[in-house]
């Protein structure tokens, strides 16, 4: 997949100038916007540290005149999303529109389906478990889990990404991976990047194991509507990863693997949990390993976000102060395209900080030499905020585009359907 996508934002603006999106009801307020644009084409270069560290001046303002000239044809979503593409024009995953959380315009519809991206495609991982449109007790959307999403309306899913690909702010190939399935569930992102005509359906192809397709058609929820999600058709039957057993809400957690003698630490997200602090979690954590048979410590760190990178750092220094735990091959750090920011800090953090971790799993959708430390700022009239950065971090030698693992593991739709982490059955069987 990464290599598939090696060209995917020079391919993505190919596709979208020859595949406008299809007419819609032009905006009520072409003035409002055009007052947004403008005052942020000001406001950003004035007060982002550098914004102009890829992209030239010229690329930008021409792009925003561009859009200056479309805004009177352009539906109310289609120029968020081409305003989105403008601040992903700057490469960098601190400087972008948050379209996700509007204050004064009304939010993005949400489609039926949840997706994530593996090495082999982009995959369903979780359906409504109802088509309330048609009949609430039917779960016409579940049989889609486990398969690979082939086409979406008309566009092969290769193409598809492309063109989602130019509205996501980042760096490195491996973040839009991990962006794209939180864009490919909003039918107005669809739209208005030509990929769907309407906004009240979505069709979409889906591909079973044996390359057997077929067709669903996709309802976005009614406003107000949170439908339950499943993710599986068999959830009583099917097996599943440790990483998924606790709630996202739970931002730290471990278990001990007794017959590995190992402890499993999660860490989803580097932000203080107010039922739990981190020093007295670290507090438990510390003195389960120092009471118990423990040879190896795993730190999961795939799907973390970001946040704060200073909350781990004790946990670091108290595994350098443990010589026996300290030890090449001991100490587990594992990675995916997911972690970013301060996540992927931390993991920069456990080698600067004098530990002798392995990095295991896949590339970090975070850049080691990257800007951040963000601020934001509204615009006017739409009330979107517009996040962007202050400093620059200069965290390794050269300009890797990601943090690499030691042992690369690439996790598949088969992996993850079949409940298996391949990354730490390594850790267990290393």
């Amino acid at each position: 997949m990464l290599k598939k996508l090696s060209m995917i934002l020079f391919a993505a603006a190919v596709f979208l100038c020859g595949n406008p999106a299809p007419a819609q009801s032009p905006t009520a307020d072409p003035e409002k916007w055009r007052e947004d644009l403008r005052y942020l084409s000001d406001e950003l270069p004035r007060r982002h540290i550098n914004l102009f560290h890829t992209l030239s001046p010229a690329d930008f303002y021409n792009a925003v005149n561009e859009l200056d000239s479309m805004i009177p044809s352009l539906a109310d979503h289609a120029i968020i999303v081409r305003m989105a593409r403008l601040l992903a024009m700057v490469k960098e995953s601190h400087t972008y529109l948050d379209w996700a959380r509007p204050t004064r315009t009304p939010p993005f519809g949400q489609l039926p389906l949840r997706f994530l991206v593996f090495k082999d495609g982009l995959y369903v991982t979780q359906a409504a478990k109802s088509n309330f449109k048609t009949n609430p007790r039917s779960n016409y959307y579940t049989r889609a889990i486990g398969m690979r999403v082939a086409r979406i309306g008309d566009v092969e899913i290769e193409s598809a990404m492309q063109a989602i690909a130019t509205i996501i702010s980042t760096e490195n190939t491996e973040n839009i991976e991990n962006s794209i399935p939180r864009h490919a569930h909003r039918p107005e992102i669809l739209q208005a990047l030509g990929l769907i005509q309407n906004l009240d359906h979505a069709p979409i192809t889906l591909e079973d194991a044996e390359g057997n397709r077929f067709e669903l058609n996709l309802i976005p929820f009614p406003s107000g509507v949170i439908p339950q999600f499943s993710s599986s058709p068999y959830p009583s039957r099917d097996p599943i990863q440790l990483y998924r057993t606790r709630p996202s809400s739970q931002f730290y957690w471990y278990e001990y693997l007794p017959a590995a003698k190992t402890v499993y630490f999660q860490y989803n997200v580097c932000v203080e949990m107010a039922t739990l602090p981190f020093a007295t979690f670290l507090s438990d954590l510390l003195n389960f390993i120092d009471t118990h048979e423990v040879e190896k410590i795993a730190v999961d760190l795939r799907r973390n976000p970001g946040g704060n990178s200073g909350i781990l750092v004790p946990f670091i220094n108290a595994i350098r102060a443990r010589p026996s735990l300290n030890q090449y091959g001991k100490l587990f750090v594992l990675t995916d395209n997911g972690t970013n920011s301060s996540a992927m800090l931390n993991a920069i953090n456990f080698r600067q900080l004098g530990t002798n971790p392995i990095l295991m799993g896949e590339p970090t959708g975070g850049k080691p030499n990257s800007y951040g430390e963000i601020k934001s700022f509204p615009l006017p009239n739409s009330g979107l905020n517009v996040w962007y950065s202050t400093k620059f971090f200069q965290m390794a030698p050269g300009d890797p585009p990601s943090l690499s693992p030691d042992i690369l593991i690439e996790l598949t739709g088969m992996d993850y359907f079949a409940g298996r982490d391949p990354v730490l059955e390594a850790v267990l069987a290393y």
